[in-house]
Order: C-alpha cells, then sequence, then structure tokens
C-alpha cells in the first residue's frame, strides 16, 4: 500500500466514523426509549388493574402503576400527579389515576431523558392511556 493510499484510507475513515458511532447510539437510544413506553404501558395495565378489584380505587392504581414504572425508568422516578392538580408538572414522569364511575382510567405521562444528545430538548415524551371497567359482582 502506498503512502498516499493510507492517508487516503484514513481520512475516510474519520470522516465515515462519527456517522456510524451516531447511527449505532441512535439505534440504541431508539431500544431504550421503546422499552420505557413499553414498561409505561404495562404499568398503566397494571395499575388500573388493582384499581378495578372491590376494595381498590385510584390511590391503589397509582401507587401500583409507580412501583411497577420506577424498577424500568433510567434517570428519572415517577411520581404521582394529575393534570388537573394546582401543583406544577413534576420533573420525569407522573402518573394519574381518576376513577370515571364504572371504570378507572390511569394515565402515566412525562419525559425521560435521552442517552444521546443529539435532541434538541435533551428528553424524549412518555405517555400510556389505559382505561378498564370496575369488577361488579352480582348476587
Amino acid at each position: 500500500m502506498k503512502r498516499w493510499s493510507r492517508g487516503t484510507a484514513l481520512m475516510e475513515f474519520a470522516l465515515a466514523w462519527p456517522i456510524i458511532l451516531l447511527l449505532v447510539l441512535g439505534a440504541v437510544q431508539i431500544a431504550v426509549w421503546e422499552s420505557e413506553v413499553s414498561s409505561a404501558h404495562d404499568a398503566a395495565l397494571a395499575g388500573a388493574r388493582a384499581g378495578t378489584v372491590v376494595g381498590g380505587g385510584v390511590a391503589v392504581a397509582a401507587r401500583v402503576a409507580i412501583r411497577a414504572m420506577s424498577a424500568s425508568l433510567v434517570g428519572v422516578g415517577a411520581s404521582g400527579w394529575c393534570p388537573r392538580d394546582a401543583r406544577p408538572v413534576p420533573r420525569g414522569v407522573w402518573v394519574c389515576a381518576t376513577d370515571l364511575g364504572s371504570s378507572l382510567q390511569v394515565d402515566v405521562g412525562g419525559s425521560v431523558p435521552a442517552l444521546v444528545p443529539v435532541f434538541a430538548a435533551g428528553s424524549l415524551p412518555l405517555r400510556a392511556h389505559v382505561v378498564l371497567g370496575k369488577e361488579r359482582f352480582a348476587r
């Protein structure tokens, strides 16, 4: 290999390496974010299931959803908050359980930090919404 050929190969590698690294890290970021979105939906479903059984309610639903969600979050925590609250929006992920009469609604929302600092906001949105009918027993 001639000397100028080695220099050209090194220059091509130096130009291509950041692009390849960005693609790989972007793929990792998308995989982690999709995992957190799936966990948010699973946590909302678990909270709604716990809240719709006899003796359950919105407090039980919110606690179960927060506990289920907390294990899978990277870099943030989950807390109970509803959009109708007067308190400011908490940082990270929030869980809101609402009694709709014959059903129970659990919402998970907020944002999770981006592992790859490519995104302008520095965080990615997280949303899940589940509505389940309450259990009723006839005599």
